[in-house]
């Protein structure tokens, strides 16, 4: 018995020590990497380069350990290579792995993961010899930069799951499919992504992968797909996601989607849908169709979506439904009721009211029909699973039912902003929203009347209600949300003094919006403790000295997230810290409308700041400008420094402005030329105004290449000499405007325009004003005859100008509506 127990613990090891010796004998390891493969990956690492020293630690004997290799435990083959890119989330970052992909790869016959994604493999193709490493069960070459056909080769990779080949920078030409037969050997595929690449030399690529049995995911977004109306047959047997958006498909939905009965979630945005089943057969109720013939016709089942018993997530937004909602009753009928969580309907163009079938769908968790044109009262439907309602951005009229909670008791989200609802909120109206953290509500006509130990739902972590009536005085019930993040209670007739607690009650303070109020009082002397990213007080009655934004004593320890802020039109004083040049991430400054005084800071030389805006205008500066401004790379865009005292000649140091397109210097006392350098170092120009100044000598012939150049202003200064012939050359001004031209998030671009001794504020239709203006000069000679040629020189007449010494007018009319070709010069 002890002899048996002895040979049963001794056989393992036994056995072991036999394996062992058999492998010597033929020469392979047991443990740790091939050398032939090791070889093999070194052979690649040649060619590769590799500016953030991914493969620093491919050295070594055991390759098995380098980094992104993993070897098989029992043989020592190369089994997975996952180089992606995660040092950045930027695409093609200057990290990423670049170079040529050697193709002594092939070697690494037992590879099954290969994932070189999120790198710059720029100029070269997909290699074809990928199509040889048989065993691979995942490839995935997203974002990688690579050009040209998809090599029809990778169709021999038989035992591929795993398949990604999408890109997310480059335009359609740069990756595209020829032909979509080979994707059919792929018949143990079970995630496809071709998203971005261009297809439309692949016409029958759903018919190609309708072949592939055990496809589950598959996402086709924007890759200009052609989508059939009718397939002969539905195999997608075990689809659970679908990704066609972004294909501009002008259509109704197809109907033989409505047989992928295993879909779970279905992405149908940025389309042209027209509807979800064509209008005859919407009609006719009782008729069941199913596109699963040619001619797109089956018996036996209904066309609609209710068919899709598994479906979670639904998104139909930025289509052109164009319909009653109340229409599509029948669509959402079936055990879809049942199983949709989640309903994204954007920017979709539906009308009617919020029709009471959506109460059927109680699984509802998401529900977005935020954008459209919706009118009529909020929904009276109960839908307990609901956490999240978008439904701003409408045409809602009437009252919120003061039972809301009962309707969705899970609500965590609700926005219905920008509608026409109207009415008292009380207390009643927020019961039983214990869980509500985000309330957008904000550009309604709400009156909100609660009781000064009111409590709000205590989650709350976002507040939005601006232009709604809180005041007269300062609402203090917010300060029991200590989760608070985001408020915003602008435009709401509050008539009181900023109470102080009002800095320090939530620790969580993000984001604060009080502008357009006429809240008095002052600013904390620092804003030093606190951890704000947007800060908006503007248009308010705020006194006092402009507080110290950053802690001098300890280094970027305050405020280092604040990203805009904006104090205009208050009534602050004092001088601009130096510590501003600290805020690192700080794009938009505005400091407008006030009595500051002093000289602008001198401090950027050394700041890595992200300034973007800078608006000093309408105060009490005086000195020159410093020499700092613009140094340090900082991509300053709007510079505003008019009607102040500012004084000297334009520093030089402005050439480091490159990103510049608005520059308003008008209303000082600068003097000397204006700058010959302009044209060469701020090309991106679009609006140049310097009036009302002491500059002297000739118009610089080199502005004529600032082709943005929208408008410039040289009016009342001492400039001598004839009109550059060059002006004729301003191309924004012979050129339709572009209005997709977006300003930076939650800036309102501006210009106040002396447009024949009228001075208007131009902010939403800025990118429609070109004019020019040199009156009130010493100028001589002629009007140029090129500057006949800029079409687009245009401005709203409103009066006769001061002085007749306009020239160049087609006409003077009464009518403030009549736009004008004209010049003014002396």
């Amino acid at each position: 018995m002890v002899m048996k127990k002895i040979t049963e613990a001794l056989l393992p090891l036994l056995l072991s020590f036999i394996y062992f010796k058999l492998c010597l004998c033929n020469g392979d390891p047991t443990f740790g990497c091939r050398e032939g493969e090791k070889k093999v990956l070194l052979d690649f690492k040649d060619g590769i380069t590799d500016p953030g020293e991914l493969l620093s630690s491919w050295i070594g004997e055991d390759c098995c350990i380098w980094f992104g290799v993993q070897c098989d435990n029992q043989t020592g083959h190369v089994i997975k290579l996952d180089l992606r890119n995660t040092e950045s989330d930027e695409v093609l970052s200057e990290q990423a792995l670049g170079g040529e992909i050697s193709f002594s790869l092939i070697g690494l016959k037992h590879l099954r993961y290969l994932d070189l994604s999120m790198n710059n493999f720029v100029g070269i193709r997909i290699p074809t010899f990928f199509g040889s490493l048989g065993s691979l069960r995942y490839l995935n070459l997203s974002n990688a930069g690579f050009l040209g056909p998809v090599p029809h080769q990778l169709g021999n990779l038989s035992h591929l799951h795993y398949l990604d080949l999408s890109n997310i920078v480059w335009s359609y030409d740069t990756v595209f499919l020829v032909g979509s037969h080979w994707l059919a050997n792929l018949s143990s595929l079970q995630y496809l992504n071709l998203d971005n690449l261009n297809l439309s030399r692949a016409p029958n690529l759903l018919k190609t992968l309708n072949t592939l049995p055990m496809l589950s995911e598959l996402h086709l977004s924007d890759c200009n797909l052609h989508v059939p109306h009718s397939v002969s047959y539905v195999n997608f047997s075990y689809l659970r996601i679908l990704d066609l958006s972004s294909n501009n498909i002008s259509s109704v939905v197809p109907l033989w989607l409505f047989n992928l009965t295993n879909l779970e979630y279905l992405d149908l945005s940025y389309n042209s849908f027209r509807g979800l089943v064509p209008s005859d057969v919407g009609k006719l109720t009782s008729l069941k169709v199913l596109n699963l013939t040619n001619n797109g016709v089956l018996e036996g089942v209904p066309a609609t979506l209710g068919k899709l018993c598994m479906l979670e997530r639904l998104d139909l937004s930025w289509n052109n439904f164009n319909g009653e909602l109340i229409e599509l009753e029948e669509a959402f009928s079936g055990c879809i009721q049942k199983s949709l969580k989640i309903l994204q309907w954007t920017n979709s163009e539906l009308t009617s009211h919020l029709p009471s079938w959506f109460g059927n769908l109680k699984s509802l968790q998401r529900l977005d029909l935020s954008s459209n044109s919706l009118y009529g009262s909020l929904p009276q439907f109960q839908l307990p699973s609901l956490q999240e309602l978008y439904i701003s951005d409408n045409k809602l009229n009437g009252t919120i039912p003061a039972h809301l909670g009962k309707l969705f008791p899970e609500l965590v989200v609700f926005d219905l902003s920008s509608n026409n609802l109207v009415g008292v909120l009380t207390e009643a109206h927020f019961n039983n929203l214990s869980k509500l953290e985000y309330l957008y509500m904000s550009s309604n006509s709400f009156k909100l009347v609660v009781s000064s130990t009111w409590i709000p739902p205590l989650k709350l972590k976002e507040v939005h209600m601006s232009d709604l009536e809180l005041g007269p005085r300062f609402p203090t019930w917010i300060q029991k949300l200590k989760n608070i993040t985001s408020i915003d209670m602008s435009n709401a007739e509050i008539a009181d003094i900023l109470p102080n607690w009002f800095w320090y009650f939530s620790p969580n303070m993000r984001h604060i919006n009080l502008s357009h109020n006429n809240l008095t009082g002052q600013i904390p002397s620092s804003f030093k403790l606190l951890k704000l990213d947007f800060i908006d007080l503007s248009y308010n009655h705020l006194d006092g000295a402009l507080p110290e934004i950053v802690n001098n004593s300890v280094s970027g320890a305050t405020m280092k997230n604040l990203f805009e802020l904006y104090l205009s039109w208050n009534k602050i004083t004092g001088i601009i810290p130096n510590s501003i040049c600290k805020l690192m991430h700080l794009r938009v400054l505005d400091l407008s409308h006030n009595k500051i005084t002093g000289v602008m800071p001198d401090c950027w030389n050394h700041s890595h700041a992200n300034l973007q805006v800078m608006d000093f205008s309408y105060n009490n500066l005086h000195g020159s400008i410093p020499t700092s401004t613009c140094s340090g790379n900082i991509p300053l865009t709007y510079l505003y420094l008019n009607n102040n005292n500012l004084s000297g000649e334009i520093p030089s140091s402005l050439k480091g402005c490159g990103w510049l397109s608005t520059l308003d210097l008008s209303y000082n006392n600068m003097n000397g030329s204006i700058p010959t350098w302009f044209a060469a170092n701020l090309s991106s120009l679009q609006f140049l105004q310097l009036r009302a100044n002491m500059f002297t000598d000739s118009i610089p012939p080199e502005l004529g290449s600032l082709e943005s150049l929208q408008v410039i202003d040289l009016a009342n200064n001492y400039l001598s000499g004839a009109i550059p012939h060059s002006f004729g050359n301003f191309t924004a001004m012979k050129t339709a405007p572009d209005l997709s031209s977006a300003n930076i998030e939650s800036y309102m671009d501006h210009i106040k325009a002396n447009i024949k001794g009228r001075e208007d504020n131009y902010d939403k239709i800025l990118l429609l004003l070109n004019y020019i203006d040199l009156s009130d000069n010493e100028l001589s000679g002629e009007i140029p005859e090129e500057i006949t040629t800029l079409s687009y020189l245009t401005y709203q007449s409103s009066q006769p100008p001061n002085s007749q010494r306009g020239v160049l007018d087609d006409e003077d009319d009464e009518d403030e509506s009549v736009w004008f070709y004209s010049v003014y010069c002396f």
